[in-house]
């Protein structure tokens, strides 16, 4: 359990280490004191009053838009500096040198893989939670709409990211590149999953069962961030979410990836 633990507090010693957390607290902070800026703004300040004076349902609605412009903007955040950031874990974990010395240690490779997954997820989750919780204070300050659910989207966005790390720890363990690992992270949330996430419209296109099917069975095994965005826009707004597949196949997809990466790092030969 020590070495465990040894494991996950060793990512953020190199993130530390590397200014990747110093960074993303620093992005964070500009975005906070941006957003303190704008929130003071004397057409915000009018907006708040006209609103408040439309009745509480008015603010509910105004601090929902804005939290959603939030959130949509974290996940954009969480995409770019949070992959390129994590894509060097692993491929400097197996580094000469650096593998010989983590292998001398009574772990297991499972257990190594575990708490680097673990490590670059707490990394993230504690990121997040230091931007959304700021953000929803502020605002809950100067409106006075307390909305909760908000906070809730540190989850989701924490989820998602955490579904893409999995992909790329497996990435990196067969290439030992990060820029390999980057590229596939951007592919994965910014061309492959957007693509097929409007999979619905592509096939009043496509009339060859073959091609729908190889479009669908990517669709249902590779992660949805997007759809997981969505949910937690609809959990923001108080609307009903009809399905939690995104959800499931996400997590399945996660569990998949780490039970792979495991078993090739027991199989390989440092």
């Amino acid at each position: 359990m020590i070495q465990f633990a040894a494991i996950v507090t060793g990512i953020f010693r190199e993130a530390i280490a590397k200014k990747i957390f110093l960074g993303f607290m620093v992005i964070s902070t500009l975005i906070i004191l941006a957003f303190v800026f704008i929130v003071n703004l004397d057409s915000v300040d009018g907006m708040i009053a006209m609103f408040g004076a439309s009745g509480d349902t008015a603010v509910k609605d105004m601090v929902i838009g804005f939290q959603i412009l939030v959130l949509n903007f974290s996940y954009l955040l969480i995409i770019t500096f949070c992959l390129i950031s994590v894509s060097s874990f692993i491929p400097s974990m197996v580094e000469k040198g650096n593998i010989d010395v983590l292998l001398s240690k009574p772990i297991s490779r499972g257990a190594i893989i575990i708490g680097k997954f673990t490590g670059g997820v707490l990394l993230i989750f504690v990121s997040l939670l230091y931007l959304i919780g700021f953000v929803w204070l502020i605002l809950s300050v100067k409106t006075g709409y307390w909305h909760i659910p908000f906070l809730y989207s540190v989850f989701w966005l924490t989820f998602s990211f955490a579904a893409i790390y999995s992909l790329l720890i497996f990435i990196g363990l067969v290439t030992q590149s990060s820029v390999v690992s980057m590229i596939t992270g951007f592919i994965l949330a910014f061309v492959v999953t957007p693509v097929l996430a409007v999979r619905s419209e592509l096939f009043s296109f496509i009339s060859n069962d073959a091609v729908r099917f190889v479009i669908d069975f990517f669709y249902y095994i590779l992660p949805k961030p997007g759809a997981i965005a969505d949910i937690s826009a609809k959990i923001l707004e108080g609307k009903e979410v009809t399905s939690y597949e995104p959800l499931i196949t996400t997590a399945l997809f996660t569990i998949a990836m780490l039970t792979i990466s495991i078993s090739y790092f027991r199989r390989r030969d440092y």
